[in-house]
């Protein structure tokens, strides 16, 4: 029953084979056909222009004779019956040798017409009768050379056509052959069978019949190998399918011979296979003696075999077969070769492997790479096609990727020191290196759909090998300098795989960083001694390895943008890849701009965050719920943003602007709400040192850069918004310097026991003065810089400074503190007042010298 089986599956395989070469063959017939197609119609339309051409040149020069010739009588012109000649019988030609055997016999046919054509024109007549005779001998040659326009290569044959060849290729397999093999091996089976039954043969007899039956069936395939191919070749199958199981046999069953005489007669059987498969020249032949040679290891397996032996074998016949494709240009057997190796390996893997035998694994895996990828480049050299077709390119991608998850099983069944990473990076080096030996010294033309695909397997490979063999910020550098190479790469060479590359590596690099600084943060242990919880490291500043990544990743990206904006590469420059979306150089330039701009921001914040947590707020943990580290993040927020502020060279837009302006405010808000929570955590609750309040003054002092920065960018926005944007800023100094009189009354004359009591002098007789001081500069400068609405904007100021002092702070004020808040604010509306007055003068002034002009409202520009 084995045997029957393993026949029918022979069988199945050399059919399958055949059918696969008979077809091979059809479409190449096709492709000839296609190509003396084309050719006999260019021939033929260049004929077909020159008769044109004759023609016109005929009878212009015959009615050139005609009317100069002056002894010519005119007589009226006569209808003439036309004799139609009927169009030549076209005869029946045989359909294999239409395009192929008959274009030449055509091309000469035609070429004599045209030759007879053109002698005929130089015995013109020069009287009409002639002429007429002459256009009509053209007419009835022209009749004969049928009309020819450039067809297609592939109009030419229907699909009608392509499908009757299809049908006709599985009818030229003769199935008698498949049957009659199969029911001939069936019936010497049962026969054999019911011999054994009946005690007629023994043992041994049954060996020799099988040999024999055998050597009889290959004896009979090779006296029919000449004039019946694929009958010969089913034979051929059978004959040593015979030999495998009846040597099988005779080691399982009978004991005839032991393990090693067995292999040994199987690896005879299999050599003498592939010499016949070479002496024939029959790929389905030496598939199957490569089949048999596989599976010669399982058909003499007592289970307890050594795997060394095993896969030696396999590789030592790897070797020979993979010569023989090549030297054959045989496309198939290493297929089977590929998928037979690595199952048996992977099986290998998956039941038997145990970590002692790692080494021996690595080895073999190692070496079975090596094999086929050397196959794959010397088929590549010894190619005649201009490109690699697909499928060798899907195969050697797939070669690739199978010792790769070989590679990763030994790796997931070892406990030892992680090698995976490096065994990555070997394969990628082997990509490399048979890179440059298809490159180099190539005389023609270079494939680069295989040097593309070599390429992008070893950037994937290294880039896969960096987190497998690294851990945690080890991978976000080298992803980062591998991205920057990457890109350096493809300003050089313009190929877009490369560019492709770094931008998926810049990605994969942000996204390793984020999961990094996720541990960027202080370290506690609990002790037991003292029951409390304590700082257990602390890491240096700047000199760690979180920011030291940052940096790196910020270098690889400024590298990056120096690149793009260098190069300047434009996209019909770029080569391969085409079909895929990519942003251009200047796409990526502003892309890096904001990448560089958030990443400087948040290597920085992060350290900030670090550093002033671990060395100001943990010591003193649970006295303080953090609060100073929040000033010094805000601190260090308005000084970034004032740097961006100086360095930008680039116009603000009005979108731009508006969130520089939300950004500030909130931010002055922050700022407001910590200092205030700082002060009184320094000045009340000595929770910090006093010194740790000087930072407020950095944060006024840039707070002050920045809103006059905003005033200068302030002609960006529209002329409707400026008078919104002037109440903005001007309510946000208000608040600014509201803020920094408490800390700098506080910070002078504060001790515990006054802390409230001074800031609620400050708000009853300090807010009032100030507010009045910036109301009236802002009335001043509105005056001198004739801005309106600053003037507006300064009385409105007053009015709630005035409703704000008689309704809330005179009724908590002593008797001093009234005096003096009513004298001071007094002076101040008085100057106010004459300030308007000596507006309504100007305006009135002005009116004069400007007569002609039409009078202004002056309620509506006080």
């Amino acid at each position: 029953m084995i045997f029957t089986l393993f026949l029918l599956v022979v069988v199945l395989v050399i059919l399958v084979l055949s059918l696969m070469n008979k077809f091979d063959k059809i479409r190449t017939q096709l492709d000839q056909v296609n190509r003396r197609t084309v050719t006999l119609s260019e021939v033929l339309q260049d004929i077909q222009q020159k008769i044109n051409a004759l023609k016109t040149s005929d009878l212009t020069s015959s009615s050139t004779v005609i009317e100069t010739d002056p002894d010519r009588v005119i007589q009226p012109e006569l209808e003439e019956e036309r004799v139609v000649v009927p169009p030549p019988i076209p005869t029946p030609v045989v359909e294999e040798n239409v395009a192929i055997t008959s274009s030449d016999t055509i091309i000469e046919t035609y070429a004599s017409d045209l030759d007879h054509v053109n002698q005929k024109s130089v015995d013109l007549s020069l009287n009409n009768q002639a002429v007429e005779e002459r256009v009509a001998k053209e007419e009835e040659i022209q009749a004969t050379v049928p009309s020819f326009a450039a067809p297609q290569a592939v109009d030419h044959f229907s699909k009608e056509e392509e499908e009757s060849k299809f049908v006709k290729g599985l009818k030229e397999v003769n199935w008698l052959n498949a049957i009659g093999i199969i029911t001939l091996v069936l019936g010497i089976g049962f026969f054999v069978k019911y011999a054994i039954d009946q005690d007629w043969i023994n043992e041994v007899g049954r060996v020799a019949l099988g040999i024999a039956v055998g050597g009889i069936l290959v004896g009979i395939a090779h006296k029919l190998s000449v004039k019946y191919r694929v009958f010969s070749s089913i034979l051929l199958g059978g004959g040593f399918a015979t030999f495998y199981t009846t040597i099988t046999l005779a080691f399982r069953e009978y004991e005839i011979f032991n393990q090693t005489t067995a292999f040994v007669i199987l690896i005879v059987i299999t050599v003498l296979a592939v010499l016949l498969s070479l002496a024939y020249k029959r790929q389905e032949v030496a598939i199957f003696a490569f089949i048999g040679g596989m599976l010669s290891p399982l058909l003499i397996s007592t289970g307890s075999g050594n795997h060394i032996v095993l896969f030696s074998y396999i590789l030592l016949l790897n070797t020979g077969v993979l010569i023989v494709a090549v030297r054959q240009r045989w496309l198939l057997i290493d297929k089977f070769s590929y998928v037979l190796t690595f199952l048996y390996l992977g099986t290998w893997l998956w039941v038997k492997y145990q970590e002692v035998n790692q080494g021996a694994a690595i080895l073999f895996t190692a070496l079975f790479f090596l094999q086929f990828m050397l196959l794959l480049v010397l088929r590549y050299k010894n190619k005649t096609e201009d490109q690699s077709p697909w499928g060798q390119l899907l195969y050697m991608a797939l070669t690739n990727f199978t010792a790769l998850i070989c590679f990763f099983a030994i790796h997931a069944k070892s406990t030892g020191v992680n090698y995976l990473g490096v065994i990555i990076i070997g394969m990628a080096l082997v990509n490399a290196l048979f890179i440059l030996s298809t490159t180099r010294g190539k005389s023609q033309s270079l494939d680069k759909n295989f040097t593309y695909t070599l390429l992008a397997i070893t950037i994937g490979l290294v880039s896969l090998a960096i987190p497998v063999q690294l851990s945690k910020v080890y991978i976000t550098i080298v992803w980062a300098i591998e991205m920057g190479v990457l890109f350096w790469i493809w300003t050089r060479t313009r190929a877009n795989l490369f560019r492709v590359g770094a931008l998926l590596l810049s990605v994969l690099t942000v996204f390793s960083y984020l999961i990094d600084i996720r541990s960027f943060s202080p370290t506690f242990e609990y002790q037991e001694a003292t029951e409390s919880t304590v700082l257990a490291h602390l890491l240096p500043i700047i000199v760690n390895q979180y920011t030291l990544t940052g940096i790196v990743m910020l270098i690889a990206f400024l590298f990056v943008y120096q690149c793009a904006k260098k190069s300047q590469l434009e996209e019909e420059d770029t080569i391969g890849l085409k079909s895929i979306t990519q942003p251009t150089t200047g796409e990526i330039q502003k892309g890096l701009r904001i990448v560089l701009f958030v990443l400087a921001y948040i290597i920085l914040f992060l350290e900030l965050s670090y550093q002033v947590g671990g060395r100001i707020e943990y010591p003193i943990i649970g006295e303080t719920n953090g609060i100073y580290k929040t000033l010094a993040l805000v601190t260090y927020s308005l000084l970034f943003g004032a740097v961006y502020f100086a360095l930008d060279k680039h116009k603000t837009t009005k979108v731009g602007y508006l969130i520089y302006v939300s950004l500030t405010s909130i931010l002055l808000l922050v700022f407001a709400f910590s200092i205030e929570e700082v002060r009184s955590d320094i000045f009340n609750y000595s929770v910090y040192p006093k010194g740790y309040f000087t930072l407020h003054l950095l944060s006024f002092a840039v707070l002050l850069y920045l809103y006059w920065m905003l005033y200068r960018n302030l002609s960006q926005v529209k002329v409707s918004a400026i008078q919104g944007l002037n109440a903005v800023l001007f309510i946000s100094l208000v608040v600014l310097f509201s803020v920094e009189l408490d800390n700098m009354m506080i910070w002078i004359l504060s001790i515990p026991e006054t802390y409230y009591t001074i800031l609620d002098h400050v708000h009853a007789y300090g807010y009032p003065i100030l507010w009045g001081l910036m109301a009236m500069i802002l009335m001043i400068l509105g005056i001198n810089k004739e801005k309106a609405e600053w003037r507006k904007l300064s009385l409105v100021s007053f009015g709630i400074i005035i409703l704000k002092f008689y309704l809330y702070d005179v009724w908590r004020m002593n008797q001093g503190g009234k005096i003096a808040s009513f004298v001071v604010l007094g002076i101040i509306l008085l100057i106010v007042s004459f300030l308007l007055e000596r507006i309504k003068l100007l305006l009135k002034d002005k009116e004069d010298q400007t007569p002609n002009l039409p009078k202004e409202d002056e309620s509506s520009d006080v």
